[in-house]
């Protein structure tokens, strides 16, 4: 049967500590956006939240079962310092790849009957944190993950995903990546790419809000997952066809995120609880909950919602407040600081900063005060304005609320990326940015931020 029409589809993958979602964009076609369903099994949005974890048995990997489950996929392969990593890049590849088969199997058992006659070019874009995006060699190491694992979920003689076939793509990466011949892929490695995570949630942004870019050009995200917390300042320079240069003042990613605080709240209460010996159930309990990064179901606001038949008495900061303080609101400031005192960005550019709060994470409380917090640093001269993330229009009348369409935003910016005419364009990294001018602030308070202001 020979193809009527001709189309791009573009996927677009977040690649999450805990969970991954995913995005497929028809790039000509005005309603043509599908958010996956890759946890179908599960109600409301937890149906699009995949855990990110995959199985093996011996060769073989499941997205099931298996005798080995491999959790902390993504900050395993991160975290590996050899050059070109083999195990954390094979189990990550064989989980990606089940996701895009997954993802495109559903699209053509939902919408069969629209892309049945059409000549379907294929586009993948995986979500990479703005600081690792600095890094020329992790891009590289993330742009070969998305083309093994994209052209592993394309191969008709890979019905079961095998450690030899993962391994088979892995190296056939490496030729791709150096411009050598890799041999038939229905992936070519122009049609993959690594995207930061920042610049797909603000294509989703500029897409769907009206924002004077050029009265208001500098912006600040913070983007809460399971494991991290992306900040980051950035200056927007957006033209009337879509496009424009995102220039980073600032990029900072640390593991402060909701997972990072749930185990250093379990620390924290097993290392408070009497003789193990007398209370070896509570123990047992903590411990059992303090390790998975997979888990769906949002934490406790607070470390004494943990433990309700224990009273706890504490004297100074609980692990609740010592977090936010010295970790969580310490990151935020170091990006303002960067920004700031290494960048020379002037204070006038720094009130009524529309502060981009985004990410799963951001919905709880102990997150969410960030803005108050900056605003009432003494000394700073610092003003936020916390913004959310409104749901595009193409979905809205999908019935998305904007509750639930953070968790899918970096996906859903991620399949805009590359799209024509709503690119950003150019992606200018922070340490490849000049000095705005040398820093001279007018107080001496001015200067840096104090131990008392972190």
């Amino acid at each position: 049967m020979q193809p009527e029409n001709e189309t791009d589809l573009i996927i677009g993958l977040d690649f999450g500590t805990s969970a991954t979602k995913a995005v497929i964009r028809d790039s000509f076609a005005a309603t043509g956006v599908f958010p996956v369903p890759l946890n179908g099994a599960h109600p409301g949005i937890n149906g699009y939240l995949l855990p990110t974890r995959v199985f093996r048995t011996g060769e073989t990997y499941s997205l099931e079962q298996g005798t080995h489950r491999v959790a902390n996929l993504k900050l395993g392969l991160l975290a590996c310092r050899a050059k070109s990593p083999v195990t954390e890049f094979n189990d990550c590849c064989a989980f990606l790849a089940f996701v895009i088969r997954r993802a495109r199997s559903w699209l053509f058992t939902e919408h069969g009957d629209i892309y049945r006659r059409h000549a379907l070019n294929w586009r993948l874009n995986l979500g990479l944190a703005a600081r690792s995006y600095q890094d020329k060699d992790t891009v590289t190491l993330f742009r070969r993950l998305a083309w093994a694992a994209a052209n592993l979920a394309a191969d008709p003689g890979a019905d079961t995903i095998t450690l030899e076939k993962v391994d088979h793509y892995r190296l056939r990466s490496l030729s791709a990546a150096s411009d050598e011949p890799a041999g038939v892929a229905d992936f070519d490695w122009s049609g993959v790419d690594a995207v930061p995570e920042v610049s797909a949630q603000l294509q989703g942004f500029m897409s769907s809000a009206r924002w004077d870019w050029n009265s208001r050009p500098v912006m600040m995200l913070v983007d809460v997952g399971a494991g991290t917390v992306d900040s980051a300042m950035f200056h927007v320079r957006a033209s009337a066809d879509g496009g424009g240069v995102l220039t980073f003042y600032s990029s900072r990613v640390e593991p402060n995120g909701a997972m990072n605080l749930h185990r250093a709240r379990v620390d924290w209460l097993l290392s408070l609880l009497p003789d193990a010996g007398n209370d070896e159930a509570t123990g047992a309990h903590l411990a059992a909950i303090s390790m998975p990064t997979d888990r769906l179901r949002p934490i406790p606001e607070s470390v004494r919602e943990y433990l309700p038949a224990y009273q706890l008495e504490v004297i100074g900061q609980d692990v609740d407040e010592d977090f936010f303080v010295k970790r969580y609101r310490a990151e935020v400031a170091g990006s303002i600081n960067d920004a700031k005192v290494g960048k020379g960005l002037p204070s006038t550019q720094l009130q009524r900063v529309p502060l981009l709060l985004c990410g799963g994470g951001s919905r709880m409380r102990f997150y969410g005060r960030i803005g108050e917090a900056i605003n009432t640093t003494p000394g700073w001269r610092v003003g936020v304005e916390i913004v959310r993330l409104p749901v595009p229009r193409d979905l809205v009348d999908t019935g998305w609320h904007a509750d639930d369409f953070d968790r899918l935003s970096v996906a859903y910016g991620l399949s805009l990326a590359g799209h024509g005419g709503t690119t950003l364009g150019t992606i200018v990294r922070a340490i490849d940015v000049p000095e705005i001018r040398p820093y001279l602030p007018a107080e001496r308070e001015d200067r840096f931020v104090s131990k008392d202001q972190m």
